[in-house]
């Protein structure tokens, strides 16, 4: 079983156990920055066993991973010295299934359930390869009926009785009708039943449902670490109230103005080609209906640019991801490159390039253009031939940077070559790179590559690095007192780099590394491929 913990900060003596959902990032729920502000003990446990889901309940209905969670729950209450009453269960879908499933079968007094599925065994029945790992193979009816009576029968019997138990939920979730209303009544011994109900034009589905409230859930569960045990009852939040002549008149206002929204979502770099996807659109909304737009990407440095057409994709969530005053969905609002193979840089020389985004509406009379921002900073280096090609962006801006993939040769410079070996066209290099003076204290801290310089060709490759603190460190000179355990650089996987379309020749061999805006290299020698 997998699992994280995070211990407490001061004194609070509390524990929140955190069940996942599905696709939950990494198997985790919750596990990012959402959960730093509360100073409870926090146990997240990973819902994959053999590869699957279980709901944290069973495989072919034996029932053995339920009793493997529950006892590291009890082992860490133990290790604690936290009672059941000091604890929280905290899930989303799935994730709330089993807060709700363990939260009443072994009296764990707090429950944070976030559309959660009551009906278990039906659903997973739908979902061929979890259903089949829960129920067995030929998923029998008597096996779905036993799931689908856990939660509702555990209710039935007592009725949420001594709990605290919060319950998020939207009409506009499309699971509503079938796994929440009908199980509601259910509650009826519960003290402190406590229904979050959104109704919001930013929450149109089932997962849309926990961003929405995860204020609110943050709010019950600093409560309940606290000692306190909020009684809410039942609450709608979310505003559906829309005039829609001021939705109109403040939408056609918006598109008047000279806004473009550009925002890169990924990126990626494939040979000499760019791939970039995001959204690029108009905000607001003509009073005469909608139209058509172009869309195109812009690189530019110096004096000059390049215009290359983007197609137009579907984009989902802008309602919510792009809400200003009124939701507006703005469906042909992605882009990407027209060929799949990318967006082709080939006849732009070496400089440092400006990106922006161009959309167009001619039955508007609409042509502008926006700086490309990104999502999320990103730095994505690859060499290609005797380039180095860098893609940096941050919320501000987006650059693309291409210059030569042998850089300066620095005094500061550390290198030792450990091992190199070249079997059939096969060529390994292994050691030492570092410059004094720049950290490389972790993994990311730069990027390595092979090259391999000769009379008509350059062929340049991805290097991988690993922390060989003591290979490493005998390397640093006296008086440097920076970190460096991870200056180690190695063909992938130590098998070497297969040269099979190279041309025949000599070669000299170099090692660059890049990081920040600087690239070093330094010699390895040379070869002859014959």
């Amino acid at each position: 079983m997998e699992y994280r913990f995070r211990p407490a900060e001061g004194d609070v003596s509390h524990l929140i156990v955190v069940f996942s959902g599905f696709a939950a990032p990494g198997g985790y729920h919750f596990a990012g920055k959402s959960l730093n502000g509360l100073r409870a003990n926090v146990l997240w446990i990973r819902d994959e066993f053999d590869g699957h889901y279980s709901y944290y309940m069973c495989r072919g209905m034996n029932f053995d991973i339920e009793a493997s969670v529950h006892n590291l729950i009890e082992s860490t209450m133990s290790r604690l010295g936290i009672t059941h009453d000091r604890v929280s269960l905290l899930g989303v879908s799935k994730g709330g299934s089993a807060a709700l499933y363990y939260g009443l079968k072994y009296g764990f007094r707090n429950i944070v359930t976030v559309v959660p599925q009551f009906l278990v065994g039906s659903y997973v029945r739908d979902r061929a390869e979890t259903g089949r790992y829960m129920l067995g193979n030929d998923m029998p009816q008597t096996h779905v009926d036993i799931l689908d009576h856990a939660i509702p029968d555990l209710l039935k019997a007592y009725g949420g009785q001594d709990r605290n138990i919060y319950l998020f939920t939207s009409e506009a979730d499309e699971q509503y009708e079938t796994e929440i209303s009908p199980h509601l009544q259910l509650f009826w011994a519960c003290a402190n039943f406590n229904v979050v109900r959104t109704r919001s034009h930013l929450v149109r589905q089932h997962g849309e449902v926990s961003g929405y409230n995860l204020p609110l859930v943050l709010g019950v569960l600093s409560a309940l670490s606290d000692g306190a045990e909020p009684r809410l009852g039942f609450v709608e939040n979310g505003d559906v109230q829309v005039d829609p002549t001021e939705r109109q008149r403040y939408l056609s206002e918006l598109r008047a103005k000279d806004a473009l929204t550009a925002v890169l979502n990924k990126q990626e770099i494939r040979g000499n080609n760019l791939v970039l996807s995001g959204h690029a659109f108009i905000p607001g909304e003509s009073p005469h209906g909608e139209f058509q737009s172009t869309k195109s990407l812009i690189i530019e440095g110096g004096s000059r640019h390049w215009e290359f057409p983007l197609a137009t994709t579907e984009a989902k969530h802008t309602y919510s991801l792009y809400f200003d005053r009124f939701a507006r969905d703005y469906t042909d609002g992605g882009f990407e490159p027209e060929a799949k193979t990318g967006v082709p840089m080939a006849g732009i020389p070496g400089g440092v390039y400006e990106l922006s985004i161009r959309v167009a509406s001619p039955a508007e009379g609409i042509d502008r253009r926006a700086k490309l921002a990104a999502r999320r900073p990103f730095d994505v280096r690859r060499p290609f031939g005797s380039l180095e090609i860098a893609l940096v962006g941050d919320e501000k801006r987006v650059r693309l940077i291409r210059r030569p993939v042998i850089g300066q040769f620095s005094q500061e410079a550390a290198f030792s070559l450990e091992k190199s070996w070249l079997k059939d066209r096969t060529l390994h290099v292994e050691g030492v790179f570092f410059v004094h003076g720049i950290e490389a204290a972790s993994h990311g801290h730069a990027h390595y590559y092979l090259v391999l310089r000769g009379a008509q060709s350059v062929y340049s490759f991805r290097l991988g690095m690993s922390g060989k603190a003591a290979v490493v460190r005998p390397h640093v000179r006296r008086g440097d007192f920076g970190t460096y355990d991870f200056a180690y650089f190695a063909t992938p996987g130590y098998k070497g780099i297969a040269l099979p379309n190279a041309t025949p020749g000599d070669y000299e061999v170099y090692i660059s590394m890049s990081t920040g805006g600087s690239l070093f290299s330094a010699s390895a020698g040379s070869i002859t491929l014959s």
